[in-house]
This record gives C-alpha cells, structure tokens and sequence, in this order.
C-alpha cells in the first residue's frame, strides 16, 4: 500500500514501513505545463520536508559518503565537477569547492571533512584539506576505485591496469605496486577489521592481499561460480562485523556471499535486474542478531538477510538512475545520489532508529495522519504490450499520446473511450468518469480533439 501522511510520504512493502523524505516529490520528465501549475494547489508538495537544506547538485550526484565522525555528509557531483559538505548538527551547507575533472570516487581521510582524496576522471589523485586542495598525482591508468589503508597511510587505486597503484601519504610517494593475475581492476576494497586488501576484476576474479607480505595469499572465480564466465566484478565488501564474510557482485546483477574460509560462495543471489551490482553495504540492525546487506544496480536499493536471501523491502526511486547509497550507520536512515538534481533521503524504522542529528523523524512518522496518496501517475494507464495491441495503438508508439517510461503510459480519459470501443460492454464501467467519451465516438475524431486542447 502507498499512503500519505502529513508531510511524509510512506509504502509498506512486506509489512515493512518505508518513509521517503526528500525536498520535492518524484516527478516525471515527461509532464505537461498544466500538470506542473497544478502542484502549486498540492497541499502535500507544499508541505514538503527539506532534510538538510540545499542538498542537491545542479545536474546529477555521482558519489555521496557520511564522514568516520558522522558529523558531516560529503558528496560530489555534476556539472561542473564539484564536491558539497553538508554540517548535520546545523543540517545545512557548509561549504562546496569547484574541481577541474569529473569525481569518479573519493575517500574521508580524516574523522571529518579535513583530509579528502578525490579520484577524477583525467588520472588524477586529487588531495584536498580544510583550507582547499592542497596538491595532485596522477597515476598512469585511467582510475576506477580508490581505497584507503589507516593503518600504513597507503591509498589504493584501482584502475584499467592489472597493477594496484600504491600511494603512501605519510611519505609523499608513490610505492611498488601490487601486481593482480587480472586485466584490470575494477573495484578495491579493504576490511577495516584484519587489514585485507580485495581487488575484482574484469575477469570475474577476486584476488586478496595481506599488506603485511604484500602478496596475494588466495583467488577466487566468482563467474565461474555463479555460471556466467562473462561477467565482471563491479563492487565488492568485507563483513566487518565478524570479519569472516565478503560480498561481491558482479556485472550480470548477481551477488555471492563468500566466507573468507572456503573457497565456494554460502549464498548466490540474483538482483533481478541484469544490471550491474554498484554497491554493497553490511548493516547491523538493533533488532537482528545478524546483518543486513543493502545492494544497489541502477534500478533499486534491495534489503535483504545473508543467510536466507530474503528481500526485506526494496527502493526504486522513479526520478533517475541510482549512482550511490549513503548509510547512516546504526540507524534507518539512507541517503540516494541520483541522475537528477536532487538528493532523496529514505528512513527505514525496522532498520534502525533516526540519527541524533535528524531525531524529530520519529515524532513525524508517529503523528502521521494516514489518507490516500495523490500521485502523478492518477491520470494515466499502465498498458502491457497485449493492451496495446488489443487496443490497435501500435500507431501510436513514440507519440506524446503513448509514453513509453519503463512501462507504457496512456492518458486515463483517452484509454476510457478506447476501451469502450473495442468492448461497449465495458462503457458502464466508466460511466462516473469526467473524462467519459461515448462509446460510439471514433479513434480518429477522439485523438483528433485531443490534440487540439
């Protein structure tokens, strides 16, 4: 069910509750003027919450991250290149800076916002402390992930090289790369509990180093284990909670579930979506003994327990495609970069309680008045490919009469009187409807007038 309530919007999916907080309601590309106008009149729209003030980037957000402390929120985005940290105790902007290049990732250096590497899109490493950017490297391959080691000050960077380049912040330099039996490196990351450094790459591998030895101790074929050898690995995660599981997924939309003990994954599951896997994330619920993982394609942010595979809720926001998902840690409240200019916040109750910082998003959910939602999509049909056929709207396609969206749309009024034409039976159906016409009018007198309106 979708209800609204107040200022919030919620769905109930598999009985758990999902609050959608953001500054401005999803709304389509494709929506006439006189649609627009009419949201002035939306009480709900008007009443909308704005979580931190000013989160959202002019074009789309590429990466969005909470600092160590969880004090402030840092994403970058486009266009032009930028990077914006949010202060959560003010709940407000508090600062954003211009770069020359496109941010493929970044990482927090520091507990807070004073120490941050930026890896950009023309091979450079970017450094930048609390006065500004502070100097630049660039490495020899086009990047495509970075990772950090606190524990030796070494910045990992991946890229579209079998080398993993090494660049020790604490001297100033470049060191002895760590050599993978992969093409290139799509994705690193390292366990912040035992220290080791993962690497997939375009071969579907998986290969794992300790930066003690500084050579591979183990290397896994994760397309061979989940039945396409094609397929590449696009995001990887330690477990570490216990510090005995890895995540990985791969570019077919398949996750494994690995037990850094055994060499066959524990747990094989499909994402549904045939997209790429673009972010794992383990998460210990208040209410669960064990934890929640939450994966990202493109499409949706799925909820699900690791021992099972059961979905626990899902997220498919309709405003654009998913770039990152931001996770407040110890809470139920999440955080989507998108290919739109807004920032939509997600809070999750069976998840975790709300930050500190944002507390008042329980009294909010609490004091909802539950109604029925209006959305935008009352005054249009979703219609299969069947129900364009049976209605002989093949004609139609790629018109503004037939909006093709994930789904075909068709304007409700105009779906009414074709539907009475193919069956008359139905016209009684439709009789209350403002936007009846007679059962007997003709296809191309209907859409003749509509066009003229």
């Amino acid at each position: 069910m979708a209800s609204y309530g107040g200022k919030i919007n919620f769905t109930s999916i598999n009985g758990v509750k999902l609050y959608s907080i953001s500054g401005q309601r999803s709304l389509t590309s494709w929506l006439t003027p006189k649609k627009f106008k009419s949201l002035r009149k939306d009480k709900g729209y008007l009443q909308r919450v704005d979580l931190i003030q000013d989160l959202r980037f002019e074009t789309a957000t590429t990466k969005i991250k909470v600092t160590p402390n969880g004090d402030y929120v840092v994403s970058s985005g486009i266009y032009p290149p930028q990077v914006k940290v949010y202060e959560l105790r003010e709940l407000s902007l508090k600062f954003e800076r211009h770069l020359v290049s496109e941010i493929i990732d970044f990482q927090v250096l520091s507990d807070d916002y004073s120490k941050i590497a930026f890896l950009c899109a023309d091979r450079s490493v970017c450094l930048h402390a609390k006065y500004g950017s502070h100097c630049s490297l660039w490495i020899p391959r086009m990047g495509r992930d970075i990772a950090y080691d606190c524990w030796s000050c070494d910045l990992f960077c991946a890229a579209s090289s079998p080398d993993l380049y090494r660049i020790n912040l604490e001297q100033g330099c470049f060191l002895s790369s760590l050599s993978t039996q992969s093409t290139a490196i799509n994705v690193v990351s390292r366990s912040a509990l035992h220290g080791l450094v993962a690497c997939g790459g375009e071969d579907g591998s998986v290969e794992c180093f300790d930066m003690r030895k500084k050579t591979a101790i183990g290397q896994i074929s994760a397309a061979a284990h989940s039945g396409d050898l094609d397929q590449e690995v696009t995001s990887l995660q330690f477990e570490d909670i216990h510090g005995y599981q890895m995540a990985v997924g791969s570019s077919t939309g398949k996750i494994l579930i690995y037990d850094l003990r055994m060499s066959d994954p524990v747990r094989i599951k499909d994402h549904m979506c045939g997209s790429p896997v673009l972010d794992i994330k383990w998460h210990q619920t208040l209410n669960s003994a064990e934890p929640k993982i939450i994966t990202t394609d493109c499409h949706v942010i799925r909820i699900w327990g690791p021992e099972t595979g059961d979905n626990m809720t899902s997220i498919e926001p309709s405003t654009g495609a998913i770039n990152d998902v931001c996770l407040f840690r110890e809470s139920g409240l999440l955080l989507a970069a998108l290919d739109c200019s807004q920032i939509p916040a997600y809070f999750i109750p069976a998840l975790g309680p709300a930050p500190k910082w944002c507390s008042y998003l329980e009294n909010l959910t609490e004091e909802m008045e539950e109604g029925s939602q209006t959305t935008i999509y009352d005054d249009y049909k979703f219609l299969t490919k069947e129900d364009i056929e049976r209605l002989n709207l093949t004609y139609f396609i790629g018109s503004n009469l037939l909006i093709a969206y994930r789904v075909n749309f068709l304007s409700l009024c105009h779906f009414q009187a074709l539907d009475a034409d193919v069956d008359p039976g139905i016209h009684c159906q439709h009789s209350s409807s403002p936007y009846l016409f007679h059962a007997g009018a003709s296809m191309s007198r209907f859409f003749s007038s509509s066009a003229k309106q």
